[in-house]
């Protein structure tokens, strides 16, 4: 899939191509209940920046019990 934002609308939002993709993973998180590695993949950024970033922007970390274990089955821990 590919997303344009016409140049002109986001000169007028201040809105960088890195900003546009950390806002759409943020909102596909918040509503959607993507997991933190793939948002942050659409982000751009790690797993771990993702979860910085949603800090920086003032948001919860949603990780609860089932996101830890995946986290260990994944990383055969």
């Amino acid at each position: 899939m590919k997303i344009e934002i016409d140049d002109e609308i986001a000169q007028k939002l201040q809105l960088t191509e890195k900003e546009a993709l950390e806002l759409l993973a943020i909102a596909l998180y918040k509503d959607r209940g993507i997991h933190g590695a793939f948002a942050g993949k659409i982000a751009g950024i790690s797993e771990f920046e993702f979860h910085g970033l949603l800090a920086k922007k003032g948001f919860s970390v949603n990780y609860d019990v089932s996101d830890f274990l995946e986290d260990i089955e994944r990383n055969d821990l």
